[in-house]
């Protein structure tokens, strides 16, 4: 089962109203809940999605159709893939993390911990966009890859990545 805890200005953009959101349970999903937001850098928006259990993040644009209920969930599962594609998982590795988010309900964020996290990272996205020239001319993937290899405090001094390698290593061994 996949929660995902969307921010009011997320509840907003894609038109989900306060009667659609569930309380969210514990999973056990090997990368957890995820938390969804939506911000701007300069006039573009984005949906930045982060994992609760291991503050793995990534942006995705907010292209000329509209985000709704039906899409975000595939927003996800479509990041969340290339993403682990992109650092090196194997596919089969990839399916075994997503296997527990066939299903899906939407829940309103309950820490404030990780909202300031997320808030966060929407100021580190914002400015390694803007440092690097703008989205004209930043590269977003190395950004992505940057962001999620960044010392967190809340993970005691430890990067996403290194979370998210031990636990879907555990997930291989323990299937095998």
């Amino acid at each position: 089962m996949l929660y995902l805890k969307c921010t009011g200005e997320a509840q907003k953009a894609i038109g989900l109203r306060k009667t659609d959101l569930v309380e969210a349970q514990a999973v056990t999903a090997p990368l957890g809940n995820w938390y969804v937001h939506r911000f701007p850098i300069g006039r573009t928006k984005f949906f930045l999605f982060m994992s609760e259990s291991n503050l793995l993040s990534f942006v995705l644009y907010q292209g000329k159709k509209p985000v709704t209920v039906q899409t975000l969930p595939n927003m996800l599962m479509a990041g969340l893939t290339q993403l682990l594609a992109m650092k090196g998982f194997e596919p089969a590795r990839i399916d075994r993390a997503l296997q527990a988010y066939q299903t899906g309900l939407f829940a309103k964020t309950d820490s404030r911990k990780l909202l300031g996290c997320m808030n966060d990272l929407v100021w580190c996205y914002t400015a390694a966009v803007e440092f690097e020239g703008g989205l004209d001319s930043c590269n977003l993937t190395d950004i992505i890859m940057k962001m999620n290899d960044m010392p967190q405090r809340t993970l005691d001094g430890r990067a996403s990545w290194d979370l998210v390698e031990v636990v879907l290593r555990h997930e291989r061994d323990s299937v095998l």
